[in-house]
């Protein structure tokens, strides 16, 4: 099969929806399937992207685009898709996507579509930018009916897109196989030095939206509890929201007890779920987690997770899988104390063999409908 995965980010573009485009063009690839990965040349903020050479089993058409603002890149040319089995579009809330959209609907290809939080928008903390969020989502509601199948990730975009169409199907992210037997080859805490301490992680993007303003906020009323706790933030800085986050911590006198590491490899990674006692999702707003990765991350390893109501944390952490908490420092620092007194049981997860075993299920029910 021929599939063409278009999104408007892609690697070295790090975020859940780019780990998602990644992990989908190298699963059906190694499937035997002709993939191309069609995307902008920029980053969200607008940046260019530059990458010498690609290396992968798949290809990818890094397509110049004009930024004209977040979600507003305009694609200079639209390669031609006629020789494409199935045009999987990946985020419906952007320019570049639905263009794409429209041209696989005027050369009458299968389209599969991949919805993440659905309306959420509407809900941003900043009101003044809900008028313009609203024309995205007019977009995600177009594809929605223009789309031979759909996906979303989560029970509640389940309940709104049903109220729009029939041909859904709630699919979960992946993640790799090796977050479920892998054996790090470091002793985090060792390394860190955090042998006698409690470790609260964090693994996200250091963005506000994240809410590692949030984590470090609650940090004095845990340390109530739990004198010897330290938190460590581990995730690439896209806007310097680290010198913010220390400025605070510094306000409450609790920068020592707070561990900066920035990006770190795979295997650190898996050491740093390992070593943690609780691990902390405080993202903030409804439209922030459509899936959450890192929930499965955490739930790979065995973690006790801590989460704030964004969408797709609500909805998977349920009674006795990890504690769900308000947006606000008090209730967070409630909500980790409890889950260091009482850790929870991890549900299954699945893993991106599995998910695409799953994608590939609904791209032949797409092309048969065809017929």
């Amino acid at each position: 099969m021929k599939i063409a995965l278009v999104a408007p980010y892609f690697h070295p573009v790090k975020g859940g929806r780019e780990q998602t485009v990644l992990a989908l063009a190298e699963g059906l690839a190694k499937k035997g399937h002709y993939v191309t990965v069609f995307t902008t040349n920029r980053t969200p903020e607008g940046k260019i992207v530059d990458v010498r050479e690609e290396n992968w089993d798949f290809s990818v058409n890094r397509i110049r685009s004009t930024y004209l603002a977040f979600r507003f890149e305009i694609p200079l040319k639209i390669p031609q898709l006629s020789g494409y089995d199935i045009v999987h579009i990946i985020s419906t809330d952007n320019i570049f996507a639905f263009i794409f959209l429209m041209s696989a609907k005027i050369h009458r290809k299968r389209i599969f579509t991949t919805l993440f939080t659905v309306f959420a928008l509407l809900r941003h903390p900043r009101k003044m930018l809900r008028p313009f969020f609203l024309f995205f989502e007019l977009l995600s509601v177009v594809t929605m009916y223009l789309s031979d199948g759909v996906q979303v990730m989560n029970d509640v975009d389940m309940k709104i897109v049903k109220r729009f169409v029939k041909n859904v199907r709630m699919i979960p992210g992946g993640i790799p196989e090796n977050y479920f037997i892998a054996k790090p080859t470091i002793d985090f805490r060792d390394r860190h030095g955090l042998s006698k301490r409690r470790v609260i992680l964090f693994v996200n993007r250091i963005h506000p939206l994240k809410g590692p303003q949030l984590l470090i906020k609650a940090l004095p009323d845990i340390m109530k509890e739990f004198p010897d706790v330290s938190i460590v933030l581990i995730g690439h800085d896209p806007v310097g929201f680290s010198n913010e986050l220390k400025k605070i911590a510094e306000k409450l006198g609790v920068l020592d007890q707070v561990l900066f590491l920035g990006f770190v490899d795979e295997d650190e990674k898996i050491a740093a779920y390992d070593a943690a006692d609780v691990v902390a999702i405080p993202s903030i707003g409804e439209f922030t987690e459509g899936f959450s990765i890192v929930l499965s991350e955490a739930w790979a390893r065995g973690k006790t997770v801590v989460v704030t109501p964004s969408r797709a944390l609500r909805d998977r952490v349920k009674s006795g899988s990890g504690y769900v908490a308000g947006y606000d420092a008090k209730s967070l620092a409630e909500a980790i104390v409890q889950g260091i007194k009482k850790p929870t049981t991890s549900p299954k997860v699945h893993s991106w063999y599995e998910v695409v075993d799953m994608i590939e299920n609904e791209y032949s029910i797409c092309c048969k409908s065809l017929n």
